[in-house]
């Protein structure tokens, strides 16, 4: 059925039942966007709120309305997103994250908006990076990036109105859920996508650039060259899968097989054992071709009980031999209406998209730290050659 949308006003007063006109389409990913558009006879005002529960599993669910587009004799279509997109609007001047846990870092983030802290679960591991300058909503993706996790909106409702709105941080959203999908046999309304990354068999792994510091004990302004791990590697400064090598490796000019070589950089790691685990970590996901399947779910038995972040598992008959995979729910898009909903997934691995460029804010400011940091490798070099001058 097509849910009720409870009308509020930019102050959390109620308006009223907004009615819509058909369905409501409902758009989300992980770490990506959270929506919903639907079209209805008096458009509200931007920056409204709506309010409501999803007919699938009975969650509250909070929309903030960001477009509206009104012909003229017709009616209004209306975009709106998730109202974790107000944390757009809050604003870090700096923070400086040493040494704190996930519930830690969460917290700081929050203590600059109206939202508070729900159940963390990324783990106790202390980190730290600076947040400097950058809206709510980044500061927020950032904390995912290095502490780990997947942030999810909570919202708790009492007398009709929204009670209380928190950021859980779960390790992971969704769970194992059963689900099984066939591609190329009993499933026909599927889309495969091989995606044009690159497959690496082997990555070089790199940690923070350390600060110089002379005999008194005050930064010369210089680094060392990045971390790398292969003081606990055998002295390999990188970590290769031979299974890989075997099926995507390059021809070696002797006949056989030789690895294809990656990077990838961690700027935040001043660890060699945890540089080395991020560095596997990341291999595995770049060692064979990132594969995405978009389902109907109208055809696979089971499918409709799939809720994002679960994983499922995927039998690609088109391979020889098949591929057996694991696959989790990255994106789930449902049309709610007077039937039953019509629900389309799409299975393989997380990709930030739409959220991700709204706070992009936080991108930049790695890109400029990655800059600096290619930087303080060539003033390192040629300290090492004695010629560095001031």
């Amino acid at each position: 059925m097509v849910p009720t949308l409870y009308l509020f006003d930019r102050f959390d007063e109620r308006l009223g039942i907004l009615p819509t006109v058909g369905g409501i389409a409902h758009v989300e990913e992980v770490g990506g966007e959270d929506t919903i558009e639907f079209d209805c006879l008096a458009a509200p005002e931007k920056g409204e709120r709506l309010l409501w529960r999803d007919p699938t599993d009975g969650v509250w669910r909070e929309h903030v309305v960001v477009r509206t587009d009104e012909p003229l004799g017709g009616p209004a279509h209306v975009y709106a997103e998730s109202s974790l997109c107000e944390l757009l609007g809050d604003f870090v001047e700096e923070e400086q994250l040493v040494a704190k846990t996930a519930s830690e870092a969460l917290a700081a983030v929050l203590a600059h908006t109206r939202w508070a802290v729900g159940d963390v679960d990324a783990g106790a591991t202390e980190r730290g990076c600076l947040l400097y300058h950058v809206n709510a909503l980044a500061a927020l993706r950032r904390v995912e990036e290095v502490w780990g996790g997947e942030a999810e909106a909570v919202i708790s409702v009492a007398d009709g109105r929204v009670a209380s709105r928190t950021v859980s941080l779960p390790a992971r959203r969704g769970t194992w859920c059963g689900a099984r999908f066939s591609y190329g046999k009993s499933l026909a309304a599927c889309t495969r996508t091989v995606l044009e990354d690159e497959v690496f068999t082997a990555l070089y792994g790199y940690g923070k650039g350390l600060p110089i510091y002379d005999e008194t004990g005050a930064p010369t302004g210089g680094f060392t060259r990045r971390l790398t791990f292969g003081s606990v590697n055998g002295g390999a400064n990188w970590v290769g899968d031979e299974a890989a090598r075997l099926v995507w490796g390059r021809p070696d000019g002797a006949g056989g097989k030789a690895h294809r070589f990656g990077h990838a950089v961690f700027p935040d790691c001043e660890d060699a054992s945890e540089l080395k685990a991020l560095t596997t970590a990341a291999l595995a996901a770049a060692c064979e071709p990132r594969v995405f399947y978009e389902v109907d779910v109208a055809a696979v038995d089971g499918g409709a009980g799939v809720r994002l972040g679960d994983d499922v598992a995927v039998i690609d008959s088109s391979r020889s031999p098949e591929w057996h995979l694991r696959a989790r729910c990255v994106r789930r898009v449902r049309e709610l209406g007077e039937d039953r909903p019509v629900v389309r997934l799409t299975l393989g691995t997380v990709e930030r998209t739409t959220w991700a460029a709204s706070a992009d804010v936080a991108a930049r400011v790695t890109a400029v730290e990655e800059t600096a940091a290619t930087a303080s490798d060539t003033v390192a070099s040629y300290e090492d050659l004695g010629e560095r001058e001031f």
